[in-house]
């Protein structure tokens, strides 16, 4: 019974090493899509990974009996800034903004977020700042080619429902009175 452990456990090892090989292979040429992190670190970690169950498979089995993954060579450590389609996450991270900038939603909260008092922003649970903010954040990402961040505009379409239920949670606190501020701006108060 434990002989079947530990060979189900060796097994893994090889099993576990592929399966790091391909992922390597496939974030360096299709790239991740982690929010915080660039595809070089990732890249790296992954790396380790391999380096990790290449020492288990050397721990575990005389070199004879090294399964063939073992000898693929290790893949070569990237620059942390290493992003792959770097050229294609800069043309759909414009395009994203050009939609921003496009819908009649953003540009509904884009003219009211500096009329709304951050307590009352609160207390409605609505944070018309910040989905303001993914626009322009984006902007300040492309002119500084922060490529981890226009990642994270590559599909602009959950952005774009954001700023539509904003816009329709407004509208219903506008005519439920829950929020006076919302109807003297529509009135031309406070413009």
């Amino acid at each position: 019974m434990r002989l079947s452990r530990r060979k189900k456990g060796e097994e893994d090892f090889a099993a576990e090493l592929q399966k790091s090989f391909d992922r390597w292979e496939y974030l360096h040429t299709e790239g991740g899509s982690d929010p915080f992190w660039s595809d070089g670190v990732n890249l790296n970690l992954v790396r380790n990974h391999i380096c990790y169950y290449k020492a288990k498979i050397k721990e575990n089995h005389s070199p004879q009996n090294y399964p063939a993954v073992y000898h693929q060579e290790n893949p070569p450590e990237v620059s942390r800034d290493y992003m792959a389609r770097a050229d294609q996450i800069r043309e759909r991270a414009k395009s994203s903004l050009a939609l921003y900038e496009q819908d009649k939603n953003y540009q509904y909260l884009l003219d009211r977020a500096d009329l709304i008092d951050p307590k009352e922003e609160k207390k409605v649970k609505l944070y018309v700042k910040n989905l303001v903010n993914y626009a322009k954040g984006l902007e300040d990402a492309i002119v500084a080619d922060d490529l981890v961040t226009m990642r994270r505009h590559e599909n602009p379409a959950g952005y774009l429902q954001s700023f539509k239920e904003c816009v329709q949670r407004l509208s219903e606190l506008k005519s439920s009175g829950q929020i006076s501020l919302f109807s003297l701006i529509e009135n031309g108060r406070l413009n």
